[in-house]
């Protein structure tokens, strides 16, 4: 697909909702900034990748010069489905991004709900396969979640926000998140799904279960960043800094690095394994491929799955 960033402009499969330059504006202030910036724009016709469909008609940013596709669509049900569906008919390639404006059935790790109103930055990208040895890609495959929170986190702090990453998926601020991540591998592709606060954080009594931490947006530190002006960098920086970790280190070098950025090390939180399962324990650190060190009774534990809270929640 040519690269640029385009506004969809028909909705497909009940997936996602049309756009055009106007409605997009009217979504939300943080919208309207992008679409008065990253103006003119000018009706076009992506085509599909056999090229003998009629294609889908869009609007293409006349000031955006890339290296990747960006696509905006309205209303859909997740950014992550709604990708699938655009590789297989359009051929997306690596890096290419779908953005919506909001979500109506985003999702977390666990299929946890993920509440996704207008003005926030919900987005999927297919990534590559870090090497070409299938051994090395599996390695990496393990650790792509803290990957995916290290390049979030490059990009945060080029705005001045200091992060730490909580393992396995989740970005924090002062200890209260505003980013999540989810990464899926299906059909052999790897897909990142990031949703980052830039403006709204839910509150608890609108969720339909707890958060394990305390949410934030950017906004409520002060800071005013819109979702094509967080994208358009995420998408260079992140590409960037990705081949550079990939090719100039292992896996297990990666997560020795990313220790630095380790939510909670050195803390005692509670570690949920399951709605019946959960313990008290100290984080100690990450084992080389990925797995959260905790410190239980005095022994040494690598932790694979769950969920952590900070001391003291209730669960």
């Amino acid at each position: 697909m040519k690269p640029g960033l385009y506004l969809l402009a028909e909705e497909r499969n009940n997936l996602f909702s049309a756009l055009d330059p106007r409605g997009l504006a009217e979504k939300h202030p943080l919208w309207a900034e992008d679409v008065r910036r990253l103006g003119p724009w000018v009706k076009t016709v992506i085509p599909d990748k056999s090229g003998n469909g009629r294609g889908m008609a869009a609007w293409r940013s006349g000031s955006v010069s890339a290296n990747f596709a960006s696509l905006v669509c309205g209303s859909c049900s997740s950014t992550m489905d709604a990708l699938r569906y655009l590789i297989d008919v359009f051929g997306l390639s690596p890096w290419d991004g779908l953005l919506a404006v909001e979500q109506k059935e985003g999702r977390g790790r666990r299929s946890h709900f993920w509440v996704s109103p207008p003005g926030n930055l919900y987005v999927s990208w297919p990534w590559p396969d870090p090497g070409r040895e299938r051994e090395a890609v599996n390695r990496w495959w393990k650790v792509t979640s803290l990957l995916a929170g290290e390049l979030t986190a490059v990009v945060l702090e080029s705005f001045g926000v200091e992060t730490a990453v909580k393992w396995p998926n989740d970005i924090l601020v002062n200890d209260k998140k505003i980013c999540g991540i989810l990464v899926e591998k299906r059909d052999g592709r790897t897909i990142v799904g990031v949703g980052l606060n830039l403006v709204y954080a839910p509150q608890q009594g609108k969720l339909k279960e707890p958060p394990a931490t305390e949410p934030v947006s950017l906004q409520e530190m002060g800071e005013s960043v819109s979702p094509l002006q967080f994208w358009l960098r995420f998408a260079e920086t992140g590409r960037l800094r990705f081949e550079q970790i990939v090719e100039s280190m292992a896996p297990e070098d990666f997560v020795m690095l990313l220790q630095r950025r380790l939510a909670w090390k050195g803390k005692t939180v509670l570690i949920r394994k399951s709605d019946d399962e959960a313990y008290m324990a100290e984080i100690s650190g990450l084992s080389p491929d990925g797995g959260l060190l905790v410190i239980r009774e005095g022994k040494l534990e690598t932790v694979y799955t769950g969920s952590i809270l900070p001391a003291g929640s209730v669960d």
